[in-house]
């Protein structure tokens, strides 16, 4: 499938074009399977309810819990049953170690800093 592009965009544009219209889509149709498989192979974020959360094997699928305890468990649609509640968040082992260092960072810049009292 080819894009058409206007002549002014720049080459990083393109490639954003043809990495979006790579992106899995949902329709009726999907299996909550297909659609989590999708999600997994794209890097996303993955929402899954307890029972679903369970049968998750996040060594396999290079996955991690969200590394912030207090976003750990969110309320929104599981990404396999599209069930409304109280879920897991996943995050690929590339973005956890990136929140992970976010935290840390925020941690040590807490410890170290310097009460100004007037």
């Amino acid at each position: 499938m080819d894009i058409l592009v206007r002549q002014d965009y720049t080459p990083a544009q393109v490639r954003q074009a043809q990495l979006k219209s790579m992106e899995f889509r949902r329709n009726r149709y999907t299996s909550g399977c297909a659609n989590l498989d999708d999600q997994v192979s794209l890097g996303k974020a993955v929402i899954l309810c307890d029972t679903h959360a369970r049968r998750f094997s996040t060594k396999s699928a290079r996955y991690r819990a969200h590394p912030d305890q207090k976003l750990q468990r969110v309320i929104g649609c599981c990404d396999f049953c599209k069930t409304f509640g109280l879920s897991h968040l996943f995050l690929n082992e590339k973005d956890a170690l990136d929140e992970q260092r976010k935290i840390e960072k925020f941690k040590r810049a807490l410890e170290y800093a310097h009460i100004v009292t007037s």
